[in-house]
C-alpha cells in the first residue's frame, strides 16, 4: 500500500471527484485523514501499489494536486523520550512503551501531511523521510 496526499482547491472541492476517481477506476482506496472546507483541503489516501499511477493521474486530470507524503524518521540518539509528540499525534502513531521509551508506528503515520510531531520535538529528533 502507498499513501498519497491529494490537495483540492476551492473549485475542485465542490465536485465529487474522490468518489468519481474511485468509481471510474474501480480501485480500493482507504481514506486515512481528511481536512476539507469550502476553500479547499487535503486528503491522505492509501492505495494499492499497482493502482498508484492510475489514481494519481485521475486526480490530476480532475484538477487536484497529488504528492507522495514523507514518513517520519526518529534519530534514537537524539530522542530523550520526553513525550512531547505523543499527545499531539492525530492518528495515535506514537505511543509510550512499557519501558517508557517512545514507539513510532509507521503503518499509522500520515507523514508530512501532518508533521505535528516534527514541529513538537524539542530535541529535533524527528524528521520526515521519503516513503519507500
Amino acid at each position: 500500500m502507498t499513501r498519497i496526499l491529494v490537495r483540492l482547491n476551492g473549485i475542485v472541492v465542490s465536485e465529487p471527484i474522490v468518489s468519481e476517481v474511485i468509481l471510474e477506476n474501480k480501485v480500493l482506496v482507504a481514506i486515512l485523514a481528511a481536512h476539507i472546507n469550502s476553500k479547499g483541503g487535503e486528503i491522505v489516501l492509501e492505495v494499492l501499489e499497482d493502482d498508484v499511477d492510475k489514481i494519481v493521474s485521475a486526480f490530476r486530470q480532475k484538477g487536484a494536486t497529488v504528492t507522495v507524503p514523507k514518513l517520519i524518521e526518529v534519530d534514537t540518539n537524539r530522542c530523550f523520550s520526553c513525550g512531547s509528540c505523543v499527545a499531539l499525534c492525530p492518528v495515535e502513531a506514537i505511543n509510550v512503551a512499557e519501558d517508557l521509551s517512545i514507539e513510532f508506528n509507521k503503518e499509522k503515520c500520515i507523514g508530512s501531511a501532518c508533521n505535528i510531531c516534527v514541529d513538537a520535538c524539542p530535541f529535533r529528533a524527528i524528521n520526515s523521510i521519503r516513503q519507500l
